[in-house]
């Protein structure tokens, strides 16, 4: 036994989906070795950093051929055991190679193979000075622009904020901050934990039953659906129930769709509870990620909010998870390592024995099936909190409206009554820029992307034509390619076309348009929503950005200008989103006293779900929807996966998958698993890429990962720079 040889299973972050045998280092002891450390070790003629799985006896290589691990950098592990056990089991379950997906799951720094031990106080704040107070930040001149913004976040965060908080709305603060303090505006000092500022809120029945079922169940797992209509006080529910996890002396993971669009979250939370609150984004640097990171693994951090990637981040006491918006499609990755933070956090809470809330007004269908079958504990807030009653909706035909604007007749009517009551009223368009469409009107010809199957959408802002997909940008045409005509058209409405008819239509209204353009500088959102808030908005114009999370309690009037895409969409969630994102749209309407109204603007009044969504309300047409995918057999009344190929050419792509599609029906002898395919995407050209994808069918989840187990060794082992291919289980997007 004794001379029984030491194998060290390490996983490296390459596409390769088994793990690498190693010897120890010289001079390590075994008792020195345990799973979740980083070592170095040489791979090809370079070496890298990879991460301990298992210590083993035994290699498939023979041991003379091994190479020896060169440096252990942990002196214990860095992956807690909950941590690699729930990444390996990802790993298994979307057959994404081990390496990669750690990879994921760490922050740079500990890739690169940084130290993970940081000192830093951890309830280290920002706040305003009486002299701060007293500046108002609008004086400021132009050119001091950042600090008039940092000025009013801090002027509206009387607790403090901490740098991380800083840097969800304003990248990169620190020399803003210090700018500041040299004014003596700002100081910096470290609060102590202390009772919450903001008290909480009475509960209403339907709150108060939901907050007793879920605290008697804190230390089981208990997965609920937290179905509660807009403006219902989800949120309340969230926040008493993490005070009593709190007085547990345990954790709570918050994760939200996109965090740098809702910032009086963050608020909320740093109203009720004055302990240390880390938060989890893209804007933060590496450094502060791994601070955030570090903060809630060692248990110093009592609340975790962060988006999608927020649900790799270990926690010393989880005591409660919860997915707020869990419909929203941001939660799944799209690319590279597809994971759903969802699902995740659902095994999460199932491993750690603690409840999990998925929290929405519009849940997803798959959610609801668990919840109807009786896997999810179905909680329900019917009414909205407060004095606020639901919204009226009104359909617009737009077959009997003029097509010379984007605004109907009855539209501009309704319009002009809430200006004239001094209300304010948000307009929907899930599209931006200017016009979708440029067409020459002679011959015919339309204005496309040359590296994509995509029209090109025109930009009057920048004045140039653009692709959404690829992001080419092109000037103007003035003049037709392939006739010569010089009477090109454009066609379709855009935010920046909507915002133009609004300006003629309304001259004096204050109008403000928010989309992905406008936003663009990293704090312009904040001085939108601050806008908005302080009443120096009449009209908002914007896309999806505007339907999550936001709270415009002065908001009284929705219009949809153009919901139709969804209703006969070619992916068969199309419709489902369309529901969702219609009742997020119009939840905006009509929270606090005012009742509101929705008008919206459609070429099919007469569709039958649309019409169910808007006269029996969210629950009744997803019943529908559920009813139609079960007659269709998709899910989730079955699982599928997705094999997606691009090649350079458009001919490999398909080849591939053929060749992919023989392999599996010579493995699919007892016929559990459907295969539909090979055929092109939807948009069969992106970025210069052809794809093509093979779709997998089966009525058994088991069935369908056994078959991939098989299957995924047959296929060709790495990608090459004229061909590549990549698996999906569960696919949210089928285009």
């Amino acid at each position: 036994m004794k001379n029984q040889p030491i194998i060290l299973q390490i996983a490296i972050p390459k596409p390769l989906y088994s793990h690498f045998d190693y010897l120890p280092p010289p001079n390590i002891k075994p008792k020195q070795l345990r799973p979740g450390m980083r070592l170095r070790v040489p791979f090809g003629s370079r070496t890298t950093i990879g991460v301990l799985l298992a210590v083993a006896n035994t290699s498939n290589v023979p041991t003379d051929k091994l190479k020896a691990a060169l440096a252990v950098i942990d002196s214990k592990p860095i992956l807690p055991k909950d941590i690699l056990s729930l990444l390996q089991w990802a790993s298994g379950y979307y057959h994404h190679p081990i390496g990669e997906v750690i990879a994921t799951a760490l922050p740079t720094l500990l890739n690169q193979g940084k130290s993970d031990y940081i000192e830093t106080p951890p309830n280290s704040h920002w706040l305003v000075t009486a002299a701060g107070k007293a500046i108002n930040p609008k004086s400021l001149p132009k050119q001091q622009q950042r600090l008039a913004v940092l000025l009013s976040l801090l002027q509206q965060n009387p607790l403090g904020l901490n740098e991380n908080e800083i840097a969800l709305q304003l990248p990169k603060p620190r020399p803003t901050l210090q700018a500041l303090k040299k004014r003596e505006w700002i100081n910096h000092q470290v609060l102590s934990p202390q009772a919450s500022v903001v008290p909480a809120l009475t509960l209403n029945a339907a709150q108060e039953e939901v907050v007793n079922q879920v605290a008697k169940k804190f230390e089981q797992f208990y997965p609920c659906l937290l179905d509660g209509v807009t403006g219902s006080g989800k949120t309340e529910v969230y926040l008493q129930l993490i005070q009593r996890v709190l007085d547990k002396g345990k954790q709570a993971l918050v994760l939200i769709p996109e965090i740098n669009l809702t910032p009086q979250t963050l608020n909320r939370f740093k109203e009720r509870f004055a302990v240390p609150i880390v938060i989890w984004h893209s804007k933060l640097n590496d450094t502060e990620r791994l601070h955030t990171w570090l903060l809630a693994r060692d248990g110093i951090a009592a609340i975790v909010i962060g988006t999608r990637s927020a649900v790799w981040i270990p926690l010393a006491r989880p005591g409660i998870f919860i997915v707020d918006e869990e419909h929203d499609q941001s939660y799944k990755q799209q690319d590279h390592f597809r994971y759903s933070a969802r699902d995740i956090a659902i095994m999460r809470a199932k491993r750690a024995k603690v409840p999990i809330l998925l929290g929405t007004a519009t849940p997803s269908l798959d959610t609801l099936h668990n919840a109807l079958t009786n896997r999810y504990q179905h909680l329900i807030l019917p009414e909205r909190a407060g004095s606020a009653v639901h919204p009226s909706f009104h359909l617009i035909d737009m077959r009997q409206q003029s097509r010379q604007s984007g605004l109907s007749q009855p539209l501009k009517q309704a319009i002009e009554k809430h200006l004239v009551a001094q209300q304010q009223i948000l307009l929907f368009i899930n599209r931006r820029g200017y016009a979708p469409v440029l067409m020459c009107y002679n011959c015919g010809w339309i204005a496309g992307c040359e590296h994509c199957d995509a029209r090109l959408t025109f930009h009057d802002t920048s004045h140039h034509l653009q692709c959404h997909h690829c992001g080419e940008i092109r000037p103007l045409i003035t003049k037709c390619p392939e006739c010569g005509h010089l009477k090109l058209g454009l066609l379709g409405q855009g935010t920046e076309r909507i915002e133009e008819d609004l300006q003629k239509e309304f001259p004096s209204a204050r109008i403000l348009r928010i989309d992905s353009d406008s936003t663009k500088n990293k704090y312009a959102m904040h001085t939108m929503l601050e806008r908005i808030s302080k009443g120096e908005v009449d009209i908002l114009v914007g896309t999806q950005m505007l339907a999550k999370g936001h709270h415009f309690p002065k908001v009284t009037l929705v219009g949809v200008i153009n919901i139709d895409s969804g209703l006969y969409g070619v992916d068969f969630r199309s419709t489902e989103r369309m529901g969702q994102l219609l009742m997020q749209v119009s939840g905006r309407a009509g929270r606090a006293d005012e009742k509101g109204e929705v008008l919206i603007q459609t070429y099919h009044p007469e569709h039958p779900l649309l019409n169910r969504l808007i006269k029996k309300g969210y629950a009744s047409f997803a019943n529908a929807a559920l009813k139609e995918r079960e007659q269709a057999g998709f899910p989730p009344y079955s699982y599928l996966a997705l094999l997606r190929a691009e090649a350079t050419d458009t001919d490999s792509a398909i080849a591939l998958l053929q060749k992919a599609k023989t392999e599996a029906l010579a493995l699919n002898e007892a016929e559990e698993i459907q295969i539909w395919g090979p055929v092109p995407a939807p948009m069969e050209k992106r970025a210069k890429w052809y794809r093509a994808q093979l779709l997998l069918i089966s009525s058994q989840r088991q069935a369908l990962h056994n078959f991939l187990f098989q299957w995924l060794p047959k296929l060709p082992a790495a990608s090459t720079k004229k061909l590549r291919w990549s698996l999906d289980v569960d696919p949210q997007d089928l285009l």
